[in-house]
């Protein structure tokens, strides 16, 4: 009998997916409302990688925790070894041990890695106006590797050329960021559709794997740039029937890994559900 699940979800699956990049002894951070990312973080501690450090709610390696939207900060202030505050996290992560990854989702991102989390359209005038890099602009290059992942894999998303470039990674080769005390490692972009890797700065990026049920055709189809396109394009590994179960009962039996899939209407009605089934969960 197969060890892998067969009822999972896109949400899941992605989950998953990022979770796999974490290696055990990883330094992590996250961004300001990330869920996806924080779940596989948690998943990836309790499974692969029990050594991983991570910076998530003010709170520095918290005790891995049940996520919810009503309790997550308090859970991770009092499980975590310490509290920081921004100028302390800066301080010991990016200008001390360095960081290994962030999680990042993005409105767009483009074929040199480019990521706009900013506007769509003109800047003056845009189409969309987006809550901004925070951070991003200076931390996207200083990670060992640039870890993205896109809910909706589609030209929309994935274009040429980004309309602001809120982060970038690009502009510096491997040897640059050796000489500047950087690390140098991949860019991957993990979507609904695949995984993307670009290894250097002038390739374009290459179709990694593509997930269960879909072609290569599709990713290409959805892509706004060219892909490099191995000979025998592998299938991503599914999640694991453990894995499955350690989100849905363990981790995020909210189900909080699919809120970024959903669509701005359907976000509302999603959110009031998992606040109903939190405030019931806390009166039982």
């Amino acid at each position: 009998m197969s060890d892998y699940a067969e009822d999972y979800s896109t949400a899941e699956l992605v989950c998953v997916a990022v979770a796999r990049e974490v290696e055990d002894g990883d330094v992590l951070i996250l961004g300001s409302f990330t869920p996806l990312a924080f779940v596989s973080y948690v998943l990836a501690k309790v499974t692969h990688a029990p050594n991983i450090m991570y910076m998530a709610y003010s709170s520095v390696d918290a005790r891995p925790f049940r996520l919810t939207f009503g309790s997550y900060e308090a859970a991770a202030t009092a499980g975590g070894v310490a509290r920081w505050n921004m100028t302390e996290c800066i301080n010991s992560l990016y200008l001390g041990i360095g960081v290994d990854v962030e999680p990042i989702s993005s409105i767009q991102a483009d074929q040199y890695g480019n990521i706009n989390i900013s506007v769509v359209g003109d800047y003056a005038k845009p189409v969309l106006r987006g809550p901004g890099g925070a951070g991003a602009p200076e931390v996207v290059k200083m990670h060992r590797k640039m870890l993205g992942y896109f809910p909706n894999h589609s030209r929309r998303t994935l274009v040429p050329r980004v309309d602001f470039i809120t982060g970038t990674r690009w502009k510096i080769s491997n040897e640059e960021r050796i000489k500047a005390g950087l690390r140098p490692g991949p860019i991957k972009f993990i979507t609904n559709l695949a995984v993307l890797r670009k290894d250097e700065e002038e390739k374009p990026f290459r179709i990694e794997s593509v997930h269960p049920g879909v072609s290569v055709e599709d990713v290409v189809n959805n892509t706004g740039f060219e892909l490099a396109v191995p000979d025998d394009v592998p299938e991503t590994e599914k999640p694991s029937k453990e894995q499955i179960r350690l989100l849905r009962e363990v981790i995020d039996p909210y189900g909080m890994v699919a809120f970024d899939f959903k669509s701005g209407k359907e976000r509302l009605p999603y959110l009031r559900d998992i606040l109903d089934r939190e405030v019931k969960a806390l009166g039982s």
